[in-house]
Order: C-alpha cells, then structure tokens, then sequence
C-alpha cells in the first residue's frame, strides 16, 4: 500500500497536472470505486482545483464549486496522466477527465481504492479520525510517549495505528524501527521518552529521505508519469536478507504483517 512518501508525490504530479486545466467529469468503471455523496444535487462538474491537501493516505482535491474529491489508493491503486487516452485499460477502475481530453486513469488491480466526490462542507463525513502528520511538529516525543506509554500492545503495530500517526506503513516503520535500535515486538509501555525522541528523529528523517526520491516502488507504485519511485535501493531492512552491518535479519509476522528487524541492532 503506498504510504505518506508515496501519496504526496502522487499528489504533487496530480497539481501539476490539474493547475489551471478545468475537470470536465469524473468516470467510474467499476462499481464501489466512485462514490458520490449523496447531498450533491446537480452535477459538480465542470470545475477547477483551488486546493489540494494530502492526509495521512488520503489526497484531498478542493474544488472552486464547494465540492471535493477524495482519492485513496489504498493497496494497488495508481493515477497515471494520458494526454492521448484511448480505450479504458484492463485494470482501469476510474478516471479523471480534463477539458481537452487528457485523463487521469486510476488504475488499481486489486479494486480497492476509491475516489469519493463530497460536499467540501461533508467532508469530515468521509474521513476516518487520524493522528497527527509524522512531519508535523505535534509529532514529537512528548507526544508520542504520552500516547504509548500505558500501551502493551507491540510497537509497531502502534504506529501502523493511523488514529495515533497519519501516513506510516509497513515499509517505513521497519526502516525508523531499524535506526532506532528497537525491535518491532517490544511493547509500548515498555518504550522509553529517550527511544521516543529516537524514534521521531528517525521517522522524520526516513520520510524526508523518502520524499526526495519519489518514494519506494516494490510492487505496484508508481508516479503519476507511471514512473518508479527510487527509495527502494536505499532501503535497509525491509525485505532484505542482511543489514548494513551484515547481520542475518529475522521476519516475525504482527498484525498480519511481515517485520523485519536485526535481532543484533535492534534490542
């Protein structure tokens, strides 16, 4: 599932692309992945970006009629940009049509993603509670601590938990745990204020790093050029065999999730 890295360099191809062009429509192919509010009346389009925010996983696309598109990718989900688009693609669920003609096509094998046509004033309606942004700075080790510390829950099944930090996945959380020293198991009543300092400087950072190259492209992500993100081959422990220092890495399964974590650097 593409996570914050990911979502916000999709969400910046997707303003350069919608900057002054005039959406013309919104096309579902598949049932359950367009969903349009139920109090829009008359259709919403045609209609201009004004705003474009991400949260957590979601993008959120402010338009100048008081209407808003929320689009989440979920698990396979991708919006690539067809200046000369022809047929719908076999795995096209949605797309995005532009005065003109150009598209953008979501694409998404697995049909799980969405993109939800809203009321601006209804969009609290749409969105699940969600923490604080990982970059933000109310993302801080007090703050952190203070939401863990009674915790017995592991560590990293807590900070997949998007009610508590908007945006991290899978991915991420193995690399920040990795360079915090801390195993993925350890409980969170068990984490020290001083690991929670080490924690939040390594999630900002990783992020960051994330960010500059696009994101990490394993599977299906991609860039709205269809491009790959590049983060993967600076990726430490995440579906590695070995760490950097050359230690076999373990993978425990929690929360469903495969975890991968050096029993020697991480305590």
């Amino acid at each position: 599932m593409p996570e914050l890295p990911e979502v916000q360099t999709v969400l910046d191809g997707l303003v350069s692309v919608l900057d002054q062009r005039v959406i013309s429509a919104v096309e579902g192919y598949y049932p359950g992945t367009l969903i349009r509010d139920p109090i829009i009346g008359a259709e919403p389009f045609p209609a201009r970006m004004i705003q474009a925010l991400r949260r957590g996983k979601y993008m959120i696309v402010n338009l100048d009629n008081l209407h808003s598109l929320i689009i989440h990718l979920r698990m396979t989900g991708k919006l690539v940009y067809d200046p000369n688009p022809e047929d719908i693609h076999k795995h096209e669920r949605a797309r995005i049509i532009l005065e003109g003609g150009d598209v953008l096509r979501f694409i998404d094998p697995r049909t799980f993603g969405k993109i939800s046509i809203v009321k601006t004033a209804n969009l609290a309606n749409y969105m699940p509670a969600l923490g604080p942004e990982p970059l933000s700075d109310d993302f801080d080790a007090r703050y952190l601590h203070g939401s863990i510390h009674s915790r017995k829950a592991p560590i990293k099944n807590l900070l997949l938990d998007q009610a508590l930090v908007a945006g991290l996945g899978n991915i991420y959380v193995c690399e920040l745990l990795y360079r915090s020293g801390i195993r993925p198991d350890t409980p969170g009543h068990r984490i020290s204020q001083k690991q929670a300092r080490i924690m939040v400087k390594h999630t900002k950072d990783v992020l960051a790093e994330a960010l500059s190259v696009g994101g990490t492209s394993i599977s299906d992500y991609r860039r709205i050029d269809d491009k790959t993100g590049e983060f993967q081959h600076f990726l430490q422990v995440y579906q590695k065999q070995q760490c950097p220092l050359g230690h076999d890495l373990a993978n425990i399964r929690l929360g469903g999730r495969s975890s991968f974590y050096c029993p020697i650097c991480q305590k």
